[in-house]
């Protein structure tokens, strides 16, 4: 099944968020910081299996060109350990930004830290001048749906069933309208939670 796209616009806010105590934010650094980026990612992103794991950091961050892994990879930090990753560059080709590899490690889930990650790579992102971000996620992944639409991305329309599957999605998290968007950036219309369908 196809995964959810989301894009969100320059001139969105982007509030001023101050880390819980215990936690900072790193940048990637060397070599020693591929096992971290594993352990975010191991929870439905990357494979259970050790060696696979790494290699998707290979395939998925090393082999997109314009990824600048010392300033596009972030880490999440507590008290110096890495519990969460993402990463968000700028598409050279089109000017458009991505949201790429968004992890936390199992024990730091359900602590609302994506928040965080989430405020992180915009703030990044925002002085490229994108002409907007885009991400995909799974509808299964509740919380950072949420997370997402708090942090001002939009649904959008990409494929014929999208609308239908987004009004269902919003009727499971518990949000009541949102405006989804075109495959080309363009307002295609509010949506509502199937329980508010107009």
């Amino acid at each position: 099944m196809e995964q959810l796209k989301m894009y969100w616009f320059p001139g969105t806010p982007i509030e001023d968020m101050e880390l819980p105590e215990g936690y900072s934010f790193s940048n990637y650094k060397n070599e020693s910081d591929i096992d971290g980026w594993v352990k975010c990612c191991q929870n439905g992103l990357v494979s259970d299996n050790y060696e696979e794991a790494r290699q998707a950091w290979f395939n998925t961050i090393i082999g997109r060109p314009d990824i600048d892994i010392y300033n596009d990879v972030f880490f999440l930090d507590y008290k110096g350990e890495h519990v969460g990753t993402i990463t968000c560059y700028l598409h050279s080709e089109d000017g458009t930004g991505d949201m790429h590899m968004v992890g936390m490690r199992t024990d730091f889930r359900g602590r609302g830290l994506g928040k965080y990650m989430n405020n992180k790579a915009l703030k990044h992102i925002e002085k490229k001048n994108p002409k907007f971000v885009h991400l995909t996620t799974d509808e299964w992944r509740k919380a950072a749906v949420k997370s997402y639409l708090r942090a001002g991305f939009h649904p959008v329309k990409y494929s014929i069933n999208m609308k239908k599957r987004w009004e269902a999605e919003l009727e499971e998290i518990g949000v009541d309208s949102v405006d989804m968007y075109t495959n080309s950036g363009k307002f295609y219309k509010t949506i509502y939670r199937k329980g508010l369908k107009k």
